[in-house]
């Protein structure tokens, strides 16, 4: 019989959007991104699906309405290439990229030009990789069509309040953290934003930061031999995940304690993967897992993830007599 917590576990590990998404890009840089606020300051809440677990908000593309993912492990942002060819996006002159998740082979991709917008905020000329996110939407249960990726999160900060069910954008300028908030650091490995964590009894090392991942922690099948999660004795059972390239069958572990940011966590589920021969793919991938009973911020810019614990919800009594 499979308990309501192992189901809903399985259920968050397929709901993985980018999967860690990188790019083997051309030699042509890419053009600086302009993000206008209409106030110059942040735009209002916009709300989160009731299935939680990734930053899942409703943009425009070119004015046509789109879901889309904010994707910290997406090292450009991607948009699906069905809806690319659908809304006529242009083509730009750049040679062709390969896109790599985090297991399976490398796709080939091209790049288009388009205008995204949300309530508050307008991103004109945003270049994008032109990728099959439709398999990975439907494989999924999810339905999105947009990865905003690192190229994006750079120049701004992006809060996501998950008890509420709701996220925004701001500039770095109008970000203040509360009193109890909690920063952790990050640091810049190749543009990915890392944060050290502790398994165990384990020195510390690196994993990336990735708001398109929905489980807790993955790790390669590397990283989790070095850290001693596939030591003889250990249980292992299987799971699987979604990225670029495909669903793959992946193995899950318990590690009796992990710590990051002065957090300890007991028995956490951490998931271990193949990455793809070749690939660019970190060792490990921190996910939404942790952040979903926080209201969290993303300052890639600051180098920095703030974590706050939500307090009371104070609705007033004329609220209540509705």
């Amino acid at each position: 019989m499979t308990s309501r917590r192992a189901l809903l576990m399985r259920l968050g590990l397929l709901a993985t959007a980018g999967g860690a998404l990188f790019m083997v890009r051309d030699r042509l840089p890419w053009p600086p991104l302009e993000t206008r606020f209409s106030n110059g300051r942040m735009t209002p809440w916009l709300p989160l699906p009731e299935r939680g677990g990734l930053i899942d908000i409703a943009v425009t593309v070119n004015g046509s309405p789109v879901r889309a993912v904010v994707d910290s492990g997406a090292q450009f942002s991607a948009i699906d290439r069905a809806l690319a060819e659908k809304l006529a996006l242009p083509r730009t002159m750049a040679a062709p990229i390969l896109a790599y998740g985090v297991s399976g082979g490398p796709s080939l991709a091209h790049t288009v030009k388009l205008d995204l917008a949300a309530p508050g905020l307008a991103i004109p000329g945003l270049r994008a990789a032109a990728l099959d996110i439709a398999a990975i939407s439907k494989a999924t249960g999810r339905d999105f069509q947009l990865l905003i990726g690192r190229d994006v999160l750079r120049r701004l900060v992006v809060e996501a309040d998950f008890p509420r069910g709701r996220a925004r954008f701001l500039t770095r300028e109008a970000y203040r953290p509360t009193r109890d908030a909690t920063t952790i650091p990050l640091t810049s490995k190749g543009g990915a934003p890392m944060v050290s964590v502790h398994i165990e009894d384990h020195p510390p090392f690196e994993v990336l930061v990735d708001t398109g991942a929905s489980g807790l922690l993955a790790l390669s099948a590397s990283a989790a031999q070095q850290q001693g999660l596939l030591a003889p004795g250990r249980r292992v059972t299987s799971a699987h995940s979604v990225s670029l390239g495909g669903l793959s069958l992946d193995r899950m572990v318990t590690a009796r304690t992990l710590r990051i940011g002065g957090m300890t966590l007991h028995d956490a589920d951490v998931q271990v993967y193949t990455p793809a021969a070749n690939a660019p793919a970190p060792s490990g991938l921190l996910g939404t897992g942790l952040f979903r009973q926080f209201r969290m911020a993303l300052d890639l810019g600051g180098d920095r993830l703030l974590l706050v614990r939500p307090g009371l919800i104070i609705v007033p009594m004329a609220e209540l007599r509705r």
